[in-house]
């Protein structure tokens, strides 16, 4: 079934028996880039001038896709970022993230490429549910990538509510605090940990040749 027939945590740890713990994440980069003013200015004029997002769609341009474009750019020469591109690893374990990150590939930017590396899925306060697809779109990351011992990080966002989490092996570990928006710098450095944790993933990575038949 796709991503989006799970509804919850639980329907993922039922199906794939996966082990849920609660734990810390990440770390805060507290020497990121801080975001320039006219960033701010931009990301205040959406949030003023703008009416308030009703949906999924409104909160992604609003909010969403500025705030991790900005933190991606620092690592767009290793790192891809993809919005509703499909994922898919079976019949099951397929769908369209709202985002994700791999390793940019050897034929360019525009092409997905294992390791995938970080799942992002937006919801209009109904976490539960952004939390079931993201956890079954980070399974398919996993098994996309063939090396269950290499984390998958996820992240779980209204745009204003920011909630992680990374699954290694067959544990999901989902850290019981939330970065906000209205923190920014902090939320930043956030985000940051993990856009460099995955950098450094995908740097180390290296492609195995297949064997001759």
């Amino acid at each position: 079934m796709a991503f989006t027939n799970y509804t919850c945590i639980d329907d993922v740890i039922r199906k794939h028996r996966v082990r849920w713990v609660s734990g810390s994440v990440i770390g805060l980069a507290t020497d990121a880039p801080r975001f320039g003013d006219y960033f701010r200015a931009e990301l205040a004029f959406n949030q003023t001038a703008l009416p308030p997002a009703r949906s999924e769609s409104g909160a992604d341009k609003q909010l969403l896709f500025p705030i991790i474009r900005e933190v991606w750019r620092t690592y767009h020469n290793q790192l891809s970022l993809f919005s509703h591109e499909l994922l898919m690893f079976d019949a099951d374990l397929t769908g369209f993230p709202d985002y994700f990150v791999c390793r940019q590939s050897e034929f360019g930017p525009f092409y997905p490429t294992p390791p995938y590396l970080i799942v992002i899925e937006a919801k209009l306060d109904d976490f539960a549910k952004a939390w079931g697809q993201c956890l079954a779109a980070m399974l398919a990351a996993q098994h996309l990538n063939g090396n269950p011992d290499q984390p998958v990080y996820g992240i779980a966002t209204n745009g204003k509510s920011w909630e992680f989490g990374v699954l290694l092996g067959s544990t999901f570990t989902q850290d019981p605090g939330a970065f906000a928006l209205n923190t920014l710098d902090t939320l930043g450095q956030a985000l940051h940990a993990v856009f460099r944790a995955c950098r450094d993933l995908a740097l180390a990575h290296t492609t195995t040749a297949p064997a001759n038949p």
